[in-house]
């Protein structure tokens, strides 16, 4: 998967299933958790999406609030991890 196929999937997932506030605009460098669009349970759905989407396994010590706070950052984890097992 391309990595602009990749940063559409994703989102495309936090608008439909995890942002709480549908009406603000998202894009790679919006803040999710620290500015409240999404909370700490949310990134659990986002570490299971990526996961299953991007064929990626994130250890649990790296998938934080902050790695995790925009899409950008999560999309860094994603090429981090890639390639690893767990």
């Amino acid at each position: 998967m391309t990595d602009d196929a990749r940063s559409t999937a994703l989102l495309d997932f936090l608008r439909r299933d995890v942002v709480k506030d549908r009406r603000r605009p998202l894009d790679l460098d919006t803040a999710l958790v620290s500015s409240g669009l999404m909370d700490s349970m949310s990134l659990i759905n986002v570490l299971a999406f990526v996961e299953d989407s991007f064929g990626v396994v994130i250890p649990d010590e790296a998938a934080t609030a902050e790695s995790m706070n925009t899409p950008r950052s999560i999309l860094s984890l994603v090429s981090a991890f890639e390639g690893r097992s767990r």
